[in-house]
C-alpha cells in the first residue's frame, strides 16, 4: 500500500514538476485604426516643401546671371584681344621692314648688333578663355511632387484636392565639419610573446535635416502641426573603424552621401507619423500562444483555446467576425481555467508557473476583439500577484498596446 502512495505521489508530482511550457510563435497581422478620425468620405492631398529652395536658387541664379553676363562681354573682349594682336602685329611687320631696308653694307658692319636687334615676331593669336559658370556649392534640391506621392499617402483615405491638406517643410541639411576618430589598441604576437600599439579610424560627424509635418482641414483648423523630436536631433554618423592610422576616402563623400539618406530616413518617419495619426493601417505583431504542452490529456483545454487563438489570428484581416469569434472561444477557456487558479500551490493544475502565461494570452486577445474593458480588468487582476520582472514586463507592454488602441 505504501508502494502504492509512493508511486501515485510520483506520478502527481511528474505532472505537477513536469509542465512543459510551449510557445507557439506567429505573426498577427490586423487593422488600426487611426488616432484622428476625420469626417466620413474625407480625402486629403499632400505637398513637400523645400524651405531652402529659394535660397539655393537664387545662388545659383546668381552664378548664371555672372555666367550670362560674361558670356554677352565675350565678343567684346575678344575683339579687343584680337585687335590688340593685329596692331602688334603691324607693328613688328613696320620694324622688319625698316629692319630689312638697312643697306647691305651696314648689315655687315653692324651685323651683331643687326642681328641682336632684328624685330621678332609676336606669339600666335589665341582667343581669351571662354566665360565658365561659378561652381556653387548648394544645399540638395530633391523633387518635391516625388517626395509627396512617395511618402504622404494615406492608408484608407483617397486623394481629394478638397480633403484635408497635409504639408511636410523641409529646413535643409545641416553637419559638422567631419573629423578623424582615431582609436589605439593592442595587438599580441603569440610568436613572440609581444604586444604592439596599432590603431583604428574613422570618419565622424554630427548631421541632421529638420522638418515638419502639418495637417490642416478645408475649414482652416489645424489637426496636428508638429516638429518631431526624433527627426529635428543631431545624430552622429561614423563611417566605420578601419585598420589604420587615418581613415580611408574623402570626409565630404560621405557628408554628400548623407544628405540624400538623412531625406530618406526622415521621409520614412513621417510617413509612418501620417498614417498614424490619419491612417487605417494594417500592422503586424509577433506573438506567442502559451500553453501547456502534455500528451496525458490534462491540459487539452489550454492546447485546444491555443489552436482556436492561433486560428482566429490568421483570420483577423480576411474574415473578421469568424476570426472574433474563435478568439472568443480562446478567452473563455483562458478565463476558466484562471477560475482554478492557485499560485500557492504547486502542485495545482493551474499554478504561479501556468497563470503569468494565460494573462499574457488573454491581454492581447481581448485587445484584438477591442473588448479593452476586459483586458484592463486582467491587466489589474495581474497586478495583485507576484509576479516575476520578466513576466510584468511582458504584461506592461501588451498594456501600451490596449491604452493605444483603446484611445483610436
Amino acid at each position: 500500500m505504501r508502494r502504492i502512495f509512493t508511486l501515485a505521489m510520483v506520478a502527481l508530482s511528474t505532472l505537477v514538476w513536469g509542465q512543459r511550457m510551449k510557445k507557439e510563435k506567429l505573426t498577427v497581422s490586423y487593422v488600426q485604426p487611426p488616432s484622428i478620425h476625420l469626417e466620413e468620405g474625407m480625402g486629403y492631398s499632400s505637398s513637400v516643401i523645400l524651405d531652402y529652395k529659394t535660397e539655393v536658387e537664387s545662388e545659383l541664379a546668381a552664378a548664371e546671371e555672372e555666367y550670362q553676363a560674361a558670356l554677352a562681354e565675350y565678343p567684346e573682349k575678344e575683339a579687343a584681344a584680337k585687335a590688340a594682336h593685329d596692331e602688334l602685329v603691324a607693328n613688328y611687320e613696320r620694324a622688319l621692314e625698316e629692319w630689312n631696308s638697312k643697306s647691305s653694307v651696314g648689315k655687315i658692319i653692324e651685323k651683331q648688333v643687326l642681328e641682336n636687334s632684328k624685330p621678332q615676331p609676336p606669339r600666335p593669336y589665341y582667343p581669351p578663355s571662354k566665360p565658365v559658370k561659378r561652381q556653387v556649392k548648394t544645399l540638395k534640391l530633391f523633387n518635391e511632387d516625388q517626395l509627396a506621392s512617395t511618402y504622404c499617402r494615406v492608408e484608407g483615405l483617397n486623394t481629394d484636392e478638397n480633403g484635408v491638406k497635409i504639408e511636410v517643410h523641409l529646413f535643409g541639411y545641416e553637419s559638422d565639419d567631419p573629423v578623424v576618430d582615431k582609436q589605439e589598441y593592442k595587438v599580441y604576437n603569440s610568436k613572440t610573446k609581444t604586444s604592439s600599439t596599432s590603431f583604428k579610424s574613422q570618419w565622424t560627424f554630427n548631421y541632421r535635416h529638420s522638418m515638419s509635418l502639418r495637417a490642416v482641414l478645408p475649414d482652416g483648423t489645424i489637426l496636428f502641426d508638429d516638429v518631431p523630436q526624433s527627426i529635428n536631433d543631431f545624430k552622429k554618423y561614423e563611417s566605420g573603424l578601419e585598420k589604420r592610422s587615418s581613415p580611408s576616402g574623402y570626409a565630404q563623400t560621405h557628408v554628400d552621401k548623407m544628405e540624400t539618406k538623412v531625406v530618406d530616413d526622415n521621409m520614412s518617419t513621417i510617413q509612418w507619423l501620417i498614417n498614424d495619426k490619419l491612417g487605417t493601417t494594417e500592422q503586424k505583431r509577433d506573438v506567442q500562444v502559451i500553453y501547456v504542452n502534455d500528451k496525458k490529456g490534462n491540459y487539452d483545454d489550454l492546447e485546444t483555446a491555443m489552436f482556436d487563438a492561433k486560428e482566429g489570428y490568421t483570420m483577423l484581416i480576411s474574415r473578421e467576425d469568424e476570426a472574433k469569434a474563435k478568439i472568443a472561444s480562446a478567452v473563455e477557456a483562458w478565463e476558466a481555467a484562471l477560475e482554478e487558479a492557485d499560485m500557492d500551490d504547486k502542485k495545482a493544475r493551474i499554478n504561479a508557473k501556468i497563470v503569468p502565461d494565460l494573462y499574457n494570452n488573454l491581454l492581447f486577445a481581448c485587445a484584438m476583439l477591442n473588448d479593452f474593458d476586459r483586458a484592463d480588468d486582467h491587466y489589474a487582476a495581474s497586478l495583485r500577484l507576484d509576479l516575476k520582472n520578466g513576466d510584468e514586463n511582458n504584461l506592461k507592454e501588451l498594456k501600451l498596446l490596449i491604452d493605444d488602441l483603446r484611445a483610436r
